[in-house]
């Protein structure tokens, strides 16, 4: 276990317990659902009055985020064992403006630090780069700099509103929620699969947004740069606006909610020139994280000059009681056959399909314990069995087995002046 990950860890866990507001901690629960609000706001699933519910005639600040310590063990030959910490921490602060509302983001992450440098092992998973070699069978490590974006919405009528958001790193109008926002993964450690055709833009650079929403409907429209970030996790690479995204979102009432989105992305991957033509779709229930069950479909579709691949997911997760979550996901994705074959070396040749359709199928368990206030703190873990063609069973092995377990803790707080405002959707 390397020194820096638990230093990494311990100062997460230090900075969510000592940011709760004396007198106002929140209870598990809430702790639990209160990025998933927030995050519905910064992306502009509400259209109606963005003043509605708290007036803020000054500053109101939440801190927020979340911190595991992970055994990760991946079965099969192509798997690999070890610890690390997947976390992130988000700073929010909003206010009144000028009849509207300025909103203003900072979310890191230490995963530089806290990921083996070429990522966490992940069977299957593919996407990005590390010493001009592409990753496979690793998940990558979030950018230090997740998102740094500001925000102005303003009411427009009697049920409307606009938005405008520019940010040096944020999220364009693509794709459903991230992954690790979404209240249908639970507690799940793990990148879906599927990421790099449903979500993968949730840290883009150079990203304008501009958005209009009216009673349920949601219309956006992104430019941003459209390359993924490279394996230099620390900084912020700026670039040309070249890529372009829109998105629908309708909120159909008792919980469910929808997006279709559709992006042009100008050479995402460093190693393989070519545009990219993403399309998704998604469908969810609960996804505001304020019931105790949230469900999510989602399809993805990558259109590239060597063809087109497809990715499906379906996650939930359900909170049994006050203490007990259950989650679990599964998952459909054509993959680069030689990519998963030959993991990027050169080969001898021959003719081997392109696309490998590879299922992934995940269950797992959290249980709750109250050891600081304000902060939920709880052990898990999940397993994940895969389906692949009988062709990589060489690489793979005859029925991999992978595995995590783990120790979460997640923490917010809200403040305004001398005032707390809980905030719990």
């Amino acid at each position: 276990m390397r020194i820096s990950l638990l230093c990494a860890l311990c100062w997460l866990v230090a900075w969510g317990a000592t940011a709760q507001h004396e007198g106002h901690a929140m209870s598990e629960e809430a702790s639990r659902n209160l990025f998933q609000t927030d995050m519905a706001l910064m992306t502009g699933m509400t259209s109606e009055d963005p003043n509605a519910g708290m007036e803020m005639p000054g500053w109101h600040v939440m801190d927020l985020g979340i911190a595991r310590l992970d055994f990760n063990g991946q079965g099969g030959p192509s798997g690999r064992r070890g610890v690390e910490s997947s976390n992130w921490n988000m700073l929010h602060a909003a206010r009144d403006l000028w009849g509207g509302r300025l909103s203003l983001m900072m979310m890191n992450s230490l995963e530089p630090a806290t990921f083996p440098k070429r990522g966490s092992a992940q069977l299957f998973q593919t996407g990005e780069a590390f010493d001009g070699k592409p990753l496979v069978d690793r998940q990558h490590p979030h950018d230090f700099f997740m998102n740094l974006s500001a925000t102005y919405r303003r009411q427009v009528g009697d049920r409307s509103a606009f938005w405008v958001q520019l940010a040096p790193v944020g999220e364009p109008a693509l794709g459903p929620t991230a992954f690790m926002h979404r209240a249908s993964a639970g507690d799940n450690p793990t990148a879906p699969l599927g990421h790099h055709w449903e979500d993968s833009t949730h840290i883009a650079f150079d990203v304008i947004t501009v958005g209009y929403g009216w009673r349920a409907i949601a219309v956006e429209g992104s430019t941003f740069h459209g390359r993924e970030p490279d394996q230099h996790r620390w900084d912020i690479e700026a670039g040309k606006l070249d890529s372009a995204s829109v998105r629908v979102r309708v909120r159909a009432g008792d919980g469910w909610s929808g997006q279709v989105s559709y992006g042009f992305l100008e050479s995402p991957e460093q190693l393989e020139p070519g545009n990219v033509r993403r399309y998704t779709a998604s469908i969810s229930y609960g996804a505001d994280g304020d019931r105790p069950f949230a469900a999510t479909l989602v399809f993805g579709r990558n259109d590239e000059a060597h063809g087109a691949s497809d990715a499906w997911l379906l996650e939930g997760a359900w909170r049994m009681t006050a203490l007990d979550e259950v989650y679990a996901r599964l998952e459909r994705v054509e993959k680069d056959y030689e990519l998963l074959a030959f993991k990027g070396r050169p080969h001898g040749g021959g003719t081997v399909p392109r696309v490998a359709t590879i299922g992934a199928y995940t269950a797992g368990y959290v249980r709750d314990f109250r050891a600081l206030s304000g902060v939920a703190t709880g052990v898990g873990g999940s397993l994940t069995l895969n389906s692949f063609p009988s062709s990589l069973k060489s690489v793979y092995g005859d029925f991999p087995v992978s595995g995590h377990l783990f120790l979460r803790v997640r923490w917010g707080s809200a403040h305004s002046g001398a005032h707390a405002h809980g905030h719990s959707g």
